[in-house]
């Protein structure tokens, strides 16, 4: 059930996203619509043709109630009504209460003394007060005597005061006046606790860097390995369920990454869904924290994380920590980056930048299929959310996998060194580390390159990254998207925060370019990163070194 008030929940694009998913699949979902008229100061009929909330629900096939939020039997009787099509399985229901603010938004002033409205309106609404109708209405049935009512009212005052000595008191420093009570209040030392978990969920888990598997491999291409281990993970786990555009259709997909997975686990843990990602993945928050499902989400392109981004960001990033860590959010959203295939500056963004820049979410990427499956076993164990982002172009590299059962996890804080050197330290990720390990080749370059895996602030790897800093004294970025909302820019400053005295020059940035790139084939090679540009960027940066004493 999802309780909200006029405007601000009705006229948003989620909760019609939500209606509409929520008909389509026949959920047992309530919208409990209280209509209080006003926004801050601003009447709802000035911000829709039709105020009757409730109505946006038959353009998705709902029914609903509207009724006089301030006859409490009224609320009563459609509230019984809805539930029970609910529980019978007939799908969403919406009840409207037509009910009325008395005060401002916030404090203790009526609106009237805002200039908003008038004294007459809420004298008028007063009279229609819920509590004093309900009084009458009892006395008018025997069912209480004035007496009573009297004793009610005096126990739910008594009731209040207990609950409020418990957190205020009387103010010494300021006659007539009240305060928290100063044990209540937080420690300020505490104030980033709880953004996410310790990872300690990991510490019963063999972890294994796929380097040190002995025994014999296998050829995959990087795309099995996806569904693979999505595969062995759902078998060992019926907590887990995908959700996505098309996952269930299309032989895995639009690139192969769920293949085999609806016939084996069945539709209702393979569940296409609508073009609604605010609302599926609302959803899935929703589902993670529930604590009896591990969703893993798809955007079929990270670029609609935008129209998602209230749920994404708002709500799954910052869960853990708004709510004092009292909940857990195992939530795997995955998505890929499409740059090079032309299909435009809306479907193709890296949105390592972003995510990196948002409390709450953890990242991976990998670079090849058995780092991707050590990781993406990690972040189904973890009890945050995590972002796994793939990338089309190793979809169909050929690639290999130990002879193993696909439990092993690469834990947060294991970052993989492809290349030693002692020239320049070059950190990366995805497909630019083979970009990267190329351009070392054609230059002679003796770059130390650095797979980060792990992005996030809190997962990344520190130690590897400043023992090859401390090593090297020369860092390149790598990176294949926008320069401005790269990831790069925000590594770049942590670096020279962090390691500032072993720096011979400023942190280089190997990216694309300003622009996000078009469906020109032409222009969109112009604006992202490849081998060639890594080239340029390793010229530069030996350039500028002048060499250490």
């Amino acid at each position: 059930m999802l309780s909200g008030s006029g405007s601000g929940v009705a006229l948003i694009g989620s909760v019609l996203e939500t209606m509409n998913l929520a008909a389509a699949w026949k959920l047992p979902f309530g919208l409990f619509i209280e209509n209080n008229r006003y926004a801050v100061s601003t009447n709802a009929d000035e911000v829709t043709a039709d105020s009757r909330f409730s109505v946006r629900g038959q353009g998705f096939g709902i029914p609903s109630w509207r009724v006089d939020g301030m006859n409490p039997l009224a609320v009563h009787l459609a509230m019984q009504e809805a539930s029970e099509r609910m529980r019978a399985g007939d799908g969403p229901a919406i009840v409207e209460a037509d009910v009325y603010r008395f005060f401002h938004q916030n404090g203790p002033f009526p609106g009237s003394a805002f200039g908003y409205r008038t004294k007459q309106e809420e004298s008028e609404w007063k009279a229609r007060d819920p509590l004093d109708r309900m009084a009458t209405e009892l006395l008018a049935l025997d069912l209480i005597d004035e007496a009573g009512i009297k004793a009610v009212r005096a126990q739910a005052r008594e009731a209040m005061q207990e609950i409020s000595d418990e957190f205020v008191e009387d103010d010494p420093e300021h006659d007539g006046k009240q305060r928290i009570v100063p044990d209540l209040w937080p420690d300020p030392a505490t104030v980033d606790d709880g953004i996410r978990g310790d990872a300690s969920e990991l510490s019963e888990l063999e972890a294994l860097e796929p380097s040190d598997i002995e025994g014999e491999w296998r050829d995959v291409k990087f795309v099995d390995a996806v569904a693979e281990v999505m595969d062995r993970r759902m078998g060992a786990d019926d907590r887990i369920l995908v959700m996505g555009e098309d996952v269930h259709r299309l032989g895995g997909g639009t690139n192969g990454a769920t293949k085999g997975l609806v016939d084996k686990h069945g539709a209702d843990r393979v569940i296409g869904t609508p073009i609604s990602e605010n609302a599926f993945f609302g959803f899935g928050t929703g589902l993670a924290l529930d604590g009896r499902y591990r969703p893993v989400v798809e955007f079929m392109y990270p670029d609609f994380m935008w129209v998602a981004a209230d749920q994404v960001f708002n709500q799954a990033g910052k869960v853990r920590h708004m709510f004092g860590d009292n909940n857990t959010v195992p939530l795997v959203l995955r998505t890929k980056v499409a740059m090079g295939i032309g299909y435009g500056s809306q479907h193709l963004m890296d949105p390592a930048g972003i995510f990196a820049t948002q409390p709450g979410w953890r990242i991976v990427a990998a670079s090849s299929a058995a780092d991707y499956v050590g990781l993406m076993n990690a972040a189904l164990a973890l009890e945050d959310p995590v972002l796994v982002i793939e990338h089309v172009d190793l979809y169909g590299r050929e690639d290999r996998l130990p002879e193993v059962d696909l439990d092993y996890v690469i834990a947060p804080g294991s970052a993989a060194v492809k290349r030693e050197g002692s020239e320049m330290t070059v950190l990366t990720y995805l497909s630019m580390v083979h970009h990267s390990l190329e351009a070392a080749e054609e230059t002679g370059v003796d770059a130390e390159v650095i797979d980060l895996r792990w992005l996030d602030r809190a997962s990344l790897d520190w130690d590897t990254v400043g023992e090859s800093i401390r090593k090297t004294g020369n860092v390149v970025i790598v990176e294949q998207g926008a320069r401005d909302t790269g990831y790069g820019a925000w590594l770049a400053d942590e670096i020279q925060r962090r390691f500032f005295d072993w720096l011979d020059q400023p942190v280089q940035r190997v990216t694309g370019g300003v622009a996000s790139p078009s469906i020109s084939k032409v222009l969109e090679r112009a604006a992202i990163a490849k081998t060639e540009e890594v080239v340029a960027g390793f010229e530069e940066t030996r350039k500028n070194w002048g060499g250490r004493a």
